[in-house]
């Protein structure tokens, strides 16, 4: 089985005076949400094999912030496509994962994750600051992923 955590960005500070919404960090409130759903993960045994996140500041800092509390040491791997949100170009890149890898994190924005989650699943769900979707695969392989493929588990 094939375990896909999609992760929505923290709540960013609108006010924080980023010279853009690239750079935008988090506010305090997302500070404090994005380790408290690294906890839970964790509490859940959900921790990741792999985490890959948006470059975009308030995605990448949600996804250190989390990651710190389940421990994860490996790197953050970054994508482009996370922050400019192509869906189709988001799933194709998730299929090419080394089936060695059982349990994946994305980190990025809405509403294209929302749309990930309800293209993979069948089920729509909002996409709040810093919730997780997690969607499981009966399959070995993630090249096997397809519409509707998977079970939406859970959503925190």
């Amino acid at each position: 089985m094939k375990t896909l955590l999609v992760m929505r960005h923290a709540k960013s500070d609108w006010e924080s005076g980023a010279s853009s919404d690239f750079d935008r960090p988090l506010n305090s409130r997302g500070k404090n949400d994005a380790p408290e759903q690294g906890k839970e993960i964790k509490k859940r045994k959900l921790i990741p094999e792999l985490i890959i996140s948006s470059p975009a500041n308030r995605a990448l800092s949600t996804a250190k912030l989390a990651s710190k509390e389940f421990d994860y040491n490996d790197e953050i791997l970054l994508d482009e496509d996370f922050y400019f949100g192509n869906i189709t170009d988001i799933v194709e890149k998730i299929k090419l994962t080394s089936n060695k890898i059982n349990r994946i994190m994305i980190v990025g924005h809405n509403p294209t994750w929302s749309s990930i989650v309800e293209l993979l699943s069948g089920k729509y769900v909002e996409m709040k600051t810093a919730s997780v979707a997690v969607i499981n695969f009966e399959t070995s392989k993630w090249s096997e992923i397809e519409k509707k493929f998977g079970n939406l588990e859970t959503y925190f």
